[in-house]
């Protein structure tokens, strides 16, 4: 496990500020504090790309990437198997995490939190508000999740520390669209990373066991 971490050192630092940068910002203010700060600065411009930035936390990037795998292993008779094995593991049990946590704890999202608050809500046209299953916020597990496969799996340093970023932004706008709060999007970023570097662990742990 630590090898892991020191080969990918920057990418971790980079992720440890964020983590450390949401305690600290959750820890200073409410909830309550945060999510209508947030709410208050918006313009168009940012409602059109926080609304189409935050679809980068889909897990149809997980699938797009498993297609590809499948197909090139099909047309150009290339040996992924231990790419597609480790991709389908890790997003199979990043959605099992996810969709447990949401129907454990079951909380509220915001907008059936503040609704009836008097304070002024904005909503972005043509999204869809939930009002339930708020913890973890998986759109954020996914991209956070998908910053690690591009590290691990595809061995594309550059590329995943540009998804790193990428599942900053998608963590934002969650609670930018008013679907999740703070406690949502630290949680799905530490458990999006989490899953993955657990996974991959496990996978070779297995692996050299069987060796022996």
């Amino acid at each position: 496990m630590l090898k892991i971490l020191t080969n990918n050192r920057l990418f971790f630092i980079i992720f440890l500020i964020w983590v450390v940068f949401g305690a600290v910002l959750q820890l200073l203010f409410t909830p309550t504090e945060i999510m209508f700060w947030i709410n208050q600065h918006h313009n168009s411009l940012s409602d059109s790309f926080f609304r189409y930035i935050t679809l980068l936390g889909e897990d149809t990037i997980w699938l797009a990437l498993l297609l590809y795998f499948a197909f090139e292993k099909y047309v150009k008779g290339i040996e992924n198997n231990q790419a597609i094995k480790v991709l389908l593991i890790s997003w199979l049990s990043k959605v099992l995490v996810s969709v447990s946590l949401k129907n454990i704890f079951n909380f509220p999202r915001p907008i059936e939190v503040y609704q009836h608050s008097g304070q002024a809500i904005h909503l972005v046209d043509g999204v869809t508000m939930h009002h339930w299953q708020s913890f973890p916020s998986g759109h954020t597990m996914t991209a956070f999740g998908f910053a690690c496969v591009c590290l691990f799996v595809l061995k594309n340093t550059r590329l995943a520390m540009v998804f790193l970023f990428v599942a900053m932004l998608v963590g934002y706008s969650r609670m930018y669209l008013f679907q999740h709060f703070p406690r949502d999007v630290f949680a799905g970023s530490v458990l999006g990373v989490g899953v993955v570097v657990f996974m991959l662990y496990g996978i070779k742990f297995f692996q050299n066991s069987t060796l022996k």
